[in-house]
């Protein structure tokens, strides 16, 4: 199945999530985190964009994930982070990997006159057997699906920037317009406009840490319905649905100071493996210095 996952900026200067209609649910999608530091999770996940490049087929479906990484698909945890390979587009052979957000002002929406240059963020992730990446590495995603429903998947390893604007109405004529809900540059500042939308279903944030840095937890749930949009894409800079009732867990965290989005998308058709795995990654991200 072709990947799909549209970004309105250069992977540097990323940082959005997926969203739905209707805010503040009280049904909101089970997220596929768990952990004592995560949100308590269960199977479900999203999709992707431009297409990708040819990739082995996945392993069956019925065959079960493991709880955590075998140590076979690791590196020694003795190598320096610096000595780390880096993400590449293509076919991910399984293992520890790096992967670099950078700060660049290549956009305008992403970088006001008052923005604070952000510096590099070196992150850490273990990636098992049967993903690849595209954008740069910026994206990852489960070779053979793509990211498109109604079993598609991806996992955004993070955008970092100092601003971003929500679309009052998510359905877009055209790929991108102005935003017209300005978002300040905090965790909260970000979660609570997101809440607070009337046209967003997301569930209620929570606390959480991830890679050693404290921050909140919301899915979101895009309509089931699309088919007037150009695009639905609830805020900008930022990536839209890949699909009808297209599922979000968005990790918001704030890393020395600076807001950085963590996104696993998802379907309900989404196979199980493949939510377990998506699961495994983001709980093995770090923040590294």
């Amino acid at each position: 199945m072709a990947t799909r996952l549209p970004l309105s900026v250069t992977p540097a200067a990323l940082l959005c999530t997926l969203l739905a209609a209707s805010c503040g649910s009280a049904s909101a999608p089970t997220p596929v985190g768990t952990a004592s530091t995560l949100p308590t999770a269960s199977p479900s996940l999203p999709t992707a964009s431009p297409s990708l490049p040819t990739a082995s087929p996945r392993v069956s479906a019925a065959t079960a994930a493991p709880a955590t990484p075998t140590a076979a698909a690791q590196p020694s945890a003795s190598v320096p982070p610096s000595n780390l390979p880096v993400l590449t587009d293509g076919p991910i052979t399984p293992g520890r990997y790096r992967y670099v957000l950078e700060g660049e002002c290549e956009d305008p929406r992403d970088c006001p006159p008052h923005a604070t240059p952000l510096p590099p963020l070196p992150i850490e992730i273990i990636v098992p057997a049967g993903w690849e990446a595209i954008f740069g590495g910026l994206v990852i995603l489960p070779a053979g699906l793509g990211t498109e429903g109604p079993e598609g998947a991806g996992l955004v390893l993070g955008w970092t920037n100092w601003w971003v604007g929500l679309n009052s109405d998510p359905c877009l004529p055209v790929a991108h317009v102005p935003p017209d809900i300005p978002v300040g540059p905090t965790v909260d500042d970000f979660v609570d406009a997101v809440v607070a939308h009337a046209g967003l279903e997301v569930s209620e944030p929570t606390d959480v840490e991830l890679g050693g840095f404290s921050g909140r937890f919301l899915s979101l749930t895009g309509p089931s319905d699309i088919d007037d949009c150009d695009n639905w894409r609830p805020w900008d800079p930022g990536f839209f649905v890949q699909g009808p009732d297209n599922l979000w867990d968005i990790w918001v965290i704030d890393v020395d100071g600076f807001r950085v989005l963590i996104i696993a998308e998802y379907f309900a058709g989404t196979p199980a493996e493949v939510k377990g795995e998506l699961r495994e990654m983001v709980e093995s991200i770090r923040f590294l210095p």
